[in-house]
């Protein structure tokens, strides 16, 4: 399975996006109390946007997983998780939660979820059916560790980045918001390199999900 470029491909996708991911989610939680100032009730409806998201996209993944080739689809999923990162490094604390907020958590979810479902059937149409459970073991395990490595290494970033800032008061919330913004580039960046992974791995890999007669 090691040799098979798709599935490698697919689990070095999964493991950089759900990193990114959660970092995402859990460090916009730690914008919405520390940066701007919420209460723990605010943050959770602020956060609302991911289950929802959730949702939808397996939902979008039922009506095209079998119009779409396997390859736009996870170009589409990754290029949808992008924009979360990309706008929480740029949302300024006072903007309106519709203008970066909600279109983020939107998309961190549905990005994410999207292409973990059709990496799943990207991983069953890939290997022989003597395969399909080692596989999925392995499979979920990467992205249960892209989870933890994603979140701990964008911790370290907004931790360096905020002791750094020029003032006596590292908990003061411009220091958050310096450390905060850049660790969703890193998250943006890891969903980048994620991109690149699939143009190359999963190139014209065609329909995935579709039922033999």
């Amino acid at each position: 399975m090691l040799k098979n470029r798709v599935f490698v491909s697919v689990c070095v996708n999964v493991f950089l996006v759900w990193g990114a991911s959660n970092a995402t989610e859990t460090l916009a939680s730690l914008f919405f109390q520390y940066v701007q100032g919420l209460s723990a009730l605010q943050t959770s409806v602020k956060l609302l946007p991911a289950p929802v998201g959730g949702v939808l996209a397996s939902i979008l993944v039922g009506l095209f997983v079998q119009r779409l080739r396997a390859d736009v689809f996870s170009i589409l999923a990754v290029m949808i998780a992008s924009l979360a990162p990309l706008l929480m490094a740029i949302v300024h604390p006072d903007w309106s939660y519709w203008a970066c907020i909600f279109p983020a958590m939107a998309a961190n979810a549905i990005g994410a979820d999207t292409l973990y479902t059709i990496s799943n059937l990207i991983v069953t149409a890939s290997l022989p059916p003597d395969k399909h459970g080692i596989a999925g073991g392995i499979y979920n395990t990467i992205a249960q560790i892209g989870r933890s490595f994603g979140l701990n290494i964008s911790t370290i970033i907004a931790n360096l980045v905020t002791d750094r800032y020029p003032s006596t008061d590292q908990g003061s919330p411009e220091a958050l918001l310096s450390g905060h913004r850049a660790a969703f580039w890193y998250c943006f960046a890891a969903n980048l390199v994620t991109l690149s992974v699939v143009l190359w791995g999963l190139r014209r890999i065609g329909k995935v999900g579709i039922k033999d007669d």
